[in-house]
Formats: C-alpha cells, structure tokens, sequence
C-alpha cells in the first residue's frame, strides 16, 4: 500500500497570502474583544472607528491639510539628504583620504540621536518650515553616506583591476564599477534614512510646529481623543509603506539599469 504523504504547499494561495491573513485575523479579534468590553475605549480605539474617523477626518479636509504639511518637510527634507549623501558618499568612498578625514565626524552623528538637536535648530532658524526640514535632513542624511561610503570600499577589486587593463579611464570604471558595485549599499541606506526621516519629522512636528501628522497626533493625545490619536498612527505607518514601496520600485528600476 502507498504511503500517503501530507506536505505543505509552499506555492498555495494560503502560503502566498499568510501575512494578510494574519493581519486581517488580528484586525477582526481585535475587534471583537473591543465589541465584547474586554478593551477599555479610554486607552484603545477599535479598528472600525479609527477607519470611520479617518473618513470623516478626510472628508472635512483636517487631516489631508496635515498630512499634506507633513509631506512638504518630508519630501524637502529627504531629497535634499538623499542626493547630497549619495553623492558625498561616493566621493569619499572612491577618495580614501578625504572619506578618512570625515569618518570621525560621521560616525559620531550617526551614533548621535538628531532630535536631541532640535532645540539648537529651533534657536538658529526658529519653527518655522526651515526647522522641520533641516531635522529632516540631519536624521536621515548621515545613515545614507556612511551606507554609501561602505558600498564602494566593498567594491570587488578585481573589477576594478580588470577595467584599469582594459584602459578605463576613472570616470568610466567610477560609472561603470563603483555605481553599480554601490548601488545595493545606497538602497540599503536610504531605506534607514527614510525610517529615520520619518521619527524626525513626526518629533519635530509633535513639539516645533502648528501643523502635521505629529502635532495632530499630540494635539488629539492632549485632548484623550484615542480614535484620533490611533488615525495619526495609523497614516503615519501608510506614510512609511508608501514610501519604503517607492524606494523598491526605484531599486527595482535601478537593478535593470544595472544588468544592462
């Protein structure tokens, strides 16, 4: 007789869709113990009212107003660390010497929490829109050019040994080599700078603004308004998929660029 053999089907629908049934598993018992009154509504929120506020909160405008604040220091902040650290990056790393004189200073921000810097940067440019995005740009830049820095010192050398005896000149085996050779350390970055990008921006707007996902959030947690305090939590944690998603469209992009 056949031994009948139970495996697991690695290529199932359940296998492909584990994690939303997961999610969607703990959304619904979570509802059910709010529906139930074993949740205290003071200190939790149940997921269909965080949805039906977040509605009602679009509709009437409030929170697309702060969300829409909160991209513009988002949006500045990173761009600007983002192409400049990719830059000083690649250059310090190709220019051993120059990178060596700036690895003390780098390592030292790095470990550095930025937001302690806040109340310095509030001094020196007030709280303002400038203030916001310098907090930004500090959080999110140094995480970017040390990821780069290491990206091209982790270059094969023997690449680079054979584009020298095919005669590349050193903007072609920099454009050729180290870009490319680089460019998973870059993305591996600026994944961590936007993580950090987005605490600064959420802290800085919590105690230096008027405006933002992270005032609202402080605003409704001073009022004890917890639907609407788990509405600023839960835009915040969309903000950071849809980006984190942008970053590997972008990585996917870049890696077809880099096979060619």
């Amino acid at each position: 007789m056949a031994r009948t053999r139970l495996s697991f089907d690695h290529t199932g629908w359940a296998a492909r869709n584990i994690g939303s049934i997961a999610v969607v598993s703990f959304l619904a018992i979570w509802e059910i113990l709010y529906r139930i009154g074993l949740i205290n509504p003071i200190f939790l929120s149940s997921p269909l009212k965080i949805v039906q506020v977040c509605i009602t909160l679009f509709q009437n405008g409030v929170l697309t107003e702060h969300l829409l604040f909160t991209l513009g220091h988002f949006t500045v902040g990173f761009g600007l660390a983002a192409v400049s650290a990719v830059v000083l990056g690649l250059v310090f790393g190709w220019y051993r010497p120059l990178g060596a004189a700036f690895d003390p200073f780098l390592t030292a921000m790095l470990g550095t929490p930025r937001i302690v810097l806040l109340p310095l940067i509030t001094l020196w440019v007030g709280v303002g829109f400038a203030s916001k995005v310098l907090i930004v740009f500090l959080a999110s830049f140094f995480p970017i050019i040390l990821n780069t820095i290491i990206g091209v010192h982790s270059l094969d050398r023997n690449l680079l040994r054979v584009a020298g005896a095919f005669g590349a000149t050193p903007l072609q085996t920099f454009r050729t080599v180290a870009l490319p050779g680089a460019l998973p350390y870059i993305v591996s970055g600026l994944r961590i700078g936007m993580g950090q990008a987005l605490v600064g921006v959420v802290a800085a707007e919590m105690f230096v603004s008027t405006g933002g996902v992270g005032y609202f959030v402080a605003q409704s947690s001073a009022n004890f308004n917890i639907d609407r305090v788990f509405v600023g939590i839960v835009v915040i944690v969309l903000m950071g998929l849809m980006i984190t998603g942008a970053i590997k469209w972008g990585e996917n992009r870049l890696a077809k660029w880099r096979s060619e």
